[in-house]
């Protein structure tokens, strides 16, 4: 069964290597995901996500950079390709290739320029995380209260959300036919940007607050929210956010299972996917790389879920969100 994985950080990975004077690719690598894994855990669209630490002086250069890695590596193999519209995600499904489609984990990397915008949607960017882990004048991230500086990382941030800029980009970007992504941000931007969003959203790697009530996973109200909105949420892998303990977090096929139950009995299965986080979280974990995939769905089947019902979880619900917002 094809998958569809919303969120990952191997472009980033990767740059770490040329930055510290190494070689890394996409083809074959140490990291979670390369295509050969890639084609093992049979991945129908891999979103690879551009991040950068927000002390990086040029983050939109990096942006390129990291764009630069993917197009080199595919123009290297002949079963993956970057994806700039729907029609280009129905094609590569119908001829067996796989898709790589070019998002971002935090929006400071357009370093607050809608001409940058432009420039990385004409290089295939297709859905933006508004926020990481600070303000970014864009949104504000769901830390509540500080400690000497630090989160308390208990506090939801219920009161600083969007700011004018990031209204605007919203807009832009579902004119455009950029996805809105929710993950990291504050529970005052995700309710500013559903009020906004014209088009169905998603929260990339985001889990449920009733399984772990962690300040990176989502309310019951604001899972409900994004069922209305037509949007869809992907299961995230790290152990932290699957579960309290996060030695027993590191049980990813148990966990990521009970996270799945909860919100299919909550809103249904129709707004269910994955979004793996892979080579951003440690892989000291159950399902640590692509090629496991067909583990976790093996693991659905067996816990009673319809093979219709895996198929909604492992793509077709994504594809219904980018189909809604894809030019």
């Amino acid at each position: 069964m094809k998958v569809i994985d919303l969120h990952c950080d191997t472009l980033w990975k990767i740059d770490k290597e040329f930055l510290d004077g190494k070689n890394a690719d996409l083809l074959k690598n140490d990291f979670a995901i390369d295509f050969e894994k890639m084609a093992v855990g049979n991945i129908g669209l891999q979103c690879f996500a551009l991040f950068t630490i927000p002390q990086d002086q040029k983050p939109f250069e990096t942006a390129n950079r990291m764009i630069d890695y993917l197009e080199r590596d595919v123009q290297r193999v002949d079963n993956v390709k970057i994806i700039k519209s729907y029609s280009d995600i129905e094609k590569n499904f119908d001829d067996g290739v796989m898709s790589a489609m070019v998002t971002m984990e935090d929006g400071f990397m357009l370093e607050g320029s809608f001409d940058n915008l432009d420039t990385l949607y004409n290089r295939g960017l297709r859905m933006i995380c508004l926020n990481h882990n600070v303000k970014n004048g864009i949104g504000n991230p769901n830390y509540g209260k500080y400690v000497d500086g630090r989160p308390d990382w208990v506090t939801r941030n219920v009161k600083t959300g969007l700011t004018e800029f990031g209204f605007e980009l919203v807009k832009r970007m579902n004119q455009k036919g950029i996805i809105v992504d929710l993950s990291h941000m504050s529970d005052a931007g995700f309710y500013d940007v559903i009020k906004t969003s014209t088009k169905p959203i998603v929260a990339s790697h985001s889990n449920a607050c009733g399984i772990n009530n962690g300040l990176r996973n989502l309310t019951d109200d604001m899972m409900k929210k994004l069922a209305d909105n037509g949007g869809v949420m992907g299961i995230c892998f790290a152990s932290g956010f699957l579960d309290k303990d996060k030695e027993v977090g590191k049980n990813t096929i148990e966990c990521a299972i009970k996270h799945v139950d909860y919100v299919k009995n909550l809103i249904g299965v129709d707004y269910l996917a994955f979004g793996s986080d892979f080579d951003g979280v440690p892989n000291d974990i159950e399902i640590n790389s692509c090629d496991k995939f067909p583990k976790l769905i093996e693991a659905l089947s067996l816990h009673g879920y319809k093979d219709s019902e895996i198929e909604k979880i492992c793509y077709k619900n994504a594809l219904r969100v980018f189909k809604a917002n894809l030019k």
